[in-house]
């Protein structure tokens, strides 16, 4: 006589940070597993705190300008600039219009520095090596105009109170004017590569799906909350330096799903190079 087993799957707890290298400190996780599913996740948000409000307190505009290229090392002069901003509107300056085109140039090649980052760091997360290397390569052509402006490759402390620290070097604008032509073709490679790949599709779609009025009441903002169709951009609801002036429109998609959302990111590049060509 054959007796029947019952098994019963018993889920597993791992802690997914602060020390991972993909959490560098500043994240913790716990994370409740059954194999490969995240049956619950419990997040630890506080590590992204570094007492940099306490820290500038004793600090002039000047020198608490490097803290905010280190607030997100992948986003640096979008940070210096949201800082500079904020300073100029209490008092109340009148920015040159060259130095304005500058800051708006530098912000979205920082831009696109970030969602290199984003994108192909996930895509190697879920299998695809090459994307990432080929990001890697055009992120590197970015990092060195970051470096002609100011002398160093991250952290460039270029944005002032007032404009920029110093003007563009000869010939740098060409040589961004060419990037972007060049950048287009490798954009359409990395789009080529992921979108129709089996792993990927297979590991994405239908995966972390979220409706609008959810997002909209966890409070997300940014690339997240136009996946869900809401058309919220700051930079058109409440335009600064010279994008009103700019012709280019926000991508919004449906409803945000990984595989979707990769796609609005992809819409979004798109867009933020006609926007670097226009200004």
């Amino acid at each position: 006589m054959k007796m029947k087993i019952k098994r019963k799957i018993k889920t597993y707890n791992l802690n997914f940070g602060p020390q991972h290298p993909s959490a560098h400190g500043v994240l913790r996780l716990v994370l409740e597993l059954n194999g490969e599913v995240i049956k619950n996740l419990e997040p630890h948000v506080g590590l992204l705190h570094r007492g940099t409000e306490k820290l500038i307190e004793y600090k002039n505009f000047l020198q608490a300008l490097p803290y905010f290229d280190r607030l997100d090392y992948v986003s640096m002069l979008n940070q210096e600039h949201a800082f500079v901003l904020s300073g100029e509107k209490h008092l109340i300056c009148n920015i040159p219009i060259r130095a304005q085109y500058i800051r708006v140039i530098f912000s979205e090649l920082t831009r696109i520095l970030n969602h290199l980052m984003a994108i192909t760091t996930h895509a190697l997360d879920v299998g695809a090596l090459t994307p990432f290397l080929w990001a890697f390569e055009e992120r590197e052509k970015i990092m060195e105009f970051y470096e002609r402006v100011s002398g160093a490759r991250m952290h460039a402390a270029y944005f002032r109170l007032g404009g920029v620290a110093q003007d563009l070097p000869f010939n740098l604008i060409n040589d961004i004017y060419k990037f972007l032509h060049a950048f287009i073709s490798r954009l359409n490679e990395i789009e080529e590569l992921l979108t129709f790949n089996k792993i990927w599709r297979n590991r994405l779609i239908n995966v972390g799906v979220l409706n609008q009025q959810l997002a909209i009441n966890a409070g997300f903002s940014g690339i997240l909350l136009r996946a869900t169709g809401l058309n919220w951009d700051l930079r058109k609801n409440f335009p600064y330096e010279i994008y009103q002036s700019l012709d280019f429109y926000v991508p919004t998609s449906h409803n945000v799903i990984v595989f979707q959302d990769i796609f609005y990111v992809l819409n979004k590049w798109d867009k933020v190079l006609k926007l670097l060509i226009s200004a």
